[in-house]
């Protein structure tokens, strides 16, 4: 066994199950270390200069010796009750959260709970976050706006091989960083075939095209589906009904938000800069019907009063630096 294999080994006995081996972790989570090297030495080979190199070379330093080095303990991580000494510390504006793609269905209905550990554990930047979800399949990356949660009264930690942790993320506090390429293809496929079914908005009656792109959102999440659209209203090949179509859907989604809360659906969650921008860049001087639409939306989204706010979107700064992002321009 080499010793990446005895370091997870490690790990479960210094996070977990002690108990493995025959051996307990005091209040502080702290191991004994000539108890560790016995217990483990029973099934494999290993000594003290093992140890010592699994701890120096572990990249993401998870666990420390105490100053002689006759305990050790895990950094962080536990799904036992032990007070490792976590310090309290004032957040980033922003954390990060990686995982695996097949966790986010639930993620997105309750948010970031920590399951069998004792804290959800939180990432400095994208990149650290991204190399945590690949340990999950295909990585996802979800932002927590930890700034804001700490001034509603939540406590985050900083444990001594700088992750953060904290005991619980709401979903209103996240939103989805990365996407499934391949996903966003295959959703953008099928909102292309729903656009070519014209006679859908030719008979009252029947479902608009707008109404069924919005329910494709029962089929994948409406993060996800969202950043399909906004592809599309990227798409400078696209014709301006294509766009018309996406305003309408987010409109749609709009529109469902109170009942959406009534029958304990998930809250859909806006990228309301993104929005406005992408729309007013595309459809902003056309025709009366069309201004209304997106004026409507941008009242609803900033909880505007529709007949007397001055609002202006094509001369917001944020708006316009919103669009720079993509190289556009109004």
């Amino acid at each position: 066994m080499d010793l990446k294999d005895i370091s997870k080994y490690i790990s479960l006995i210094l996070r977990h199950k002690p108990e493995t081996i025959g051996i307990t972790l005091d209040e502080h989570g702290w191991a004994n270390v000539d108890e560790l090297i016995t217990g483990i030495s029973k099934t494999r080979n290993f000594d003290m200069e093992m140890l010592e190199e699994i701890v120096r070379t572990d990249e993401k330093q998870r666990y420390s010796f105490n100053d002689d080095k006759t305990l050790i303990r895990a950094n962080q991580g536990h799904s036992i009750p032990v007070d490792v000494g976590l310090e309290r510390v004032v957040p980033p504006k922003y954390l990060y959260h990686g995982t695996g793609e097949k966790y986010c269905e639930s993620i997105d209905i309750q948010g970031l709970i920590p399951k069998s550990r004792l804290y959800v554990h939180l990432s400095q930047d994208i990149e650290t976050a991204v190399n945590v979800g690949k340990r999950h399949g295909e990585p996802v990356v979800y932002r927590v706006s930890s700034k804001e949660m700490y001034e509603a009264g939540f406590v985050f930690f900083r444990s001594a091989n700088g992750v953060w942790l904290t005991e619980c993320v709401p979903t209103q506090y996240i939103k989805r960083e990365t996407f499934n390429e391949k996903e966003l293809e295959e959703i953008v496929e099928e909102i292309n075939s729903i656009l070519q079914k014209t006679e859908l908005d030719e008979d009252s009656s029947e479902i608009t095209r707008s109404e069924v792109i919005f329910e494709l959102e029962e089929k994948y999440s409406w993060e996800v589906l969202q950043q399909a659209l906004f592809r599309v209203l990227l798409d400078e090949n696209r014709t301006e009904d294509d766009w018309y179509q996406m305003a309408c859907v987010f409109w749609h989604a709009i529109c469902t938000s109170d009942t959406r809360k009534e029958k304990d659906l998930p809250i859909l969650k806006f990228k309301k800069k993104t929005i406005i921008a992408l729309l007013y860049y595309r459809l902003w001087d056309s025709d009366d019907l069309t201004e209304n639409l997106l004026w409507s939306i941008t009242c609803d989204l900033y909880h505007l009063d529709y007949c007397n706010s001055m609002y202006d979107p094509v001369k917001d700064e944020k708006i316009i630096k919103e669009l720079a992002k993509y190289g556009l321009s109004f």
